[in-house]
């Protein structure tokens, strides 16, 4: 991405032309972290004099800035991914404090309120999360959702064990005013598919792909199998070995609504499911 200065200016105002949706502050952050080149040299400055005809380029791939408790998997003037904790929420709840909570946290250590949340993962589930930065993006992005062109794969821990090796789960999912969810005949269609990847004595371990994304689906489309994902007392699970919820968001790959490149994040299965899977 470049832009070739019209006219003397400095280099903040420049940049602004590149990511008008960014602060200064989130600007700033990116000089800091090499992502702006001058005629091929390095950035370090925002009050740096620009000439006429000189050219600003931006990387797409840079340093990160540290935000405490997030891995950043991905981050361009369109979107970012993370990693997110389990026992953090994705979006504020009512009467959360204002940063406890990843799109929160995004935003203050970013300097930007032009982040935005394209989809959800529960506090308990950890994983690949996806935000938009702008309005664009924000809609470019749950366009994706909407139409289902987004590969999303997580791993879960389910109590009992699951005698088909693969399937889908197809059943439709209404949401209570309790905010529970529920299997109705009136609900939203919502279609899982899932494999097996090994069985223990007492559990199965599954891979599941999201054909379509349903608030709480892997959780009710388990429950409604008979073998709840472990942990999860919510639905069902009457076992909690480890201290949390085992649904965790592993893969998300999709096309770039804006320059069309694939692009794939991945978030290691946790270290605790590991341990399980070898004892």
């Amino acid at each position: 991405m470049e832009y070739r200065v019209p006219a003397p200016m400095k280099a903040l105002e420049a940049l602004r032309h590149l990511f008008p949706d960014s602060s200064r502050r989130t600007l700033q952050n990116w000089i800091r972290g090499g992502r702006f080149q001058v005629d091929g040299e390095k950035l370090s400055r925002d009050d740096q004099s620009l000439l006429e005809g000189q050219v600003v380029s931006s990387h797409i791939s840079f340093s990160a800035p540290k935000i405490p408790g997030i891995t950043i998997l991905y981050e361009d003037r369109y979107m970012i991914a993370i990693d997110k904790p389990k026992g953090l929420l994705s979006v504020p709840l009512d009467g959360e404090h204002a940063h406890r909570h990843a799109l929160g946290l995004l935003r203050r250590y970013l300097g930007t309120e032009q982040i935005f949340a394209v989809h959800r993962i529960d506090r308990e589930t950890s994983g690949v999360l996806l935000f938009a930065r702008g309005k664009e993006s924000e809609e470019k992005l749950k366009d994706l959702f909407e139409r289902h062109d987004i590969e999303r794969h997580y791993f879960a821990i389910v109590e009992g064990h699951l005698k088909e090796s693969h399937g889908t789960w197809n059943v439709p999912l209404k949401e209570l005013a309790s905010y529970d969810v529920v299997a109705a005949p009136d609900g939203k269609p919502a279609v899982t598919h899932f494999e097996v990847e090994r069985r223990s004595p007492k559990y199965t371990y599954l891979r599941l792909r999201l054909e379509t994304g349903r608030k709480h689906q892997i959780r009710v489309h388990c429950q409604l199998a008979g073998h709840p994902v472990l942990g999860d007392r919510r639905y069902g699970s009457t076992e909690n070995p480890i201290g949390r919820m085992c649904l965790h968001s592993l893969h998300m790959e999709f096309k770039h609504p804006f320059t069309e490149k694939m692009l794939s994040f991945n978030s290691p299965i946790p270290k605790q499911f590991k341990k399980m899977m070898i004892g």
